[in-house]
């Protein structure tokens, strides 16, 4: 096995999940995922336009090293990301700024969870500032049963307390994935990596096989202009 971001081959364990972190660069399964893409179909050009929200050590390294002075790494709070230059971007807030037509790649990963307003307007919005031709890449937790999405007031600590440390506002269930997600953007009805990638690629790159043939965490979902809905 091979780290398919940085080539590290330690990996070691994350609560419930056995050696699936990457000991080199961090690197997660659902971004490895994002990884294959970015190295095959959808591999960045020089100068290309990247927006990277919560942008992951080794995924914002090699976008950067790709697309040169058009990457952009954004969060709500950029002190979490020591590894790299990162503005301060509010999704609820900011995401009137972002131009229509205007980015050839988005990439988030685990982030729509975390938002305290209305995610399809986000993921919407988002949509529209892709080219014609551009490419959103990104995966939320996803776990069986329900969909649930709840907003409180209160500061931090009165968040902490109802949501707990994870701080998820909503819950993406596979019950209702094609009635909330699949409302905004096109999704498969059926998730499979094997159709898009060999089982080889996928051993290699450290992609345990329960994330092969099933909506999880890991399952990255690539959507283009044509695939929005709302």
């Amino acid at each position: 096995m091979r780290c398919n971001i940085c080539g590290g081959t330690a990996f070691v364990d994350m609560p419930k999940r056995p050696n699936v972190r990457c000991s080199t660069c961090g690197s997660l399964e659902r971004t490895r995922v994002a990884a294959l893409y970015l190295n095959g179909q959808d591999r960045p050009t020089q100068g290309a336009r990247i927006l990277h929200f919560a942008p992951e050590r080794g995924l914002s390294r090699l976008l950067r090293e790709t697309a040169g002075t058009g990457y952009r790494a954004v969060d709500i709070d950029p002190g979490l990301y020591p590894h790299t230059s990162v503005e301060r971007f509010d999704l609820c807030r900011d995401i009137g700024s972002l131009d229509v037509g205007s980015l050839d790649l988005i990439v988030h990963n685990h982030v729509l969870e975390h938002i305290e307003c209305n995610y399809s307007v986000v993921l919407t919005r988002l949509m529209r500032a892709l080219k014609p031709e551009g490419v959103m890449l990104f995966s939320v937790p996803i776990l069986p049963g329900a969909f649930t999405d709840e907003l409180i007031a209160g500061d931090r600590a009165t968040k902490l307390a109802h949501f707990g440390p994870s701080l998820h506002v909503r819950r993406f269930g596979r019950d209702h994935l094609q009635e909330t997600l699949g409302m905004v953007v096109r999704i498969p009805e059926r998730y499979d990596l094997t159709e898009r990638f060999a089982e080889d690629q996928l051993v290699e790159a450290n992609i345990p096989q329960h994330h092969w043939r099933t909506f999880t965490g890991a399952s990255i979902f690539r959507v283009t202009r044509q695939d929005l809905l709302a």
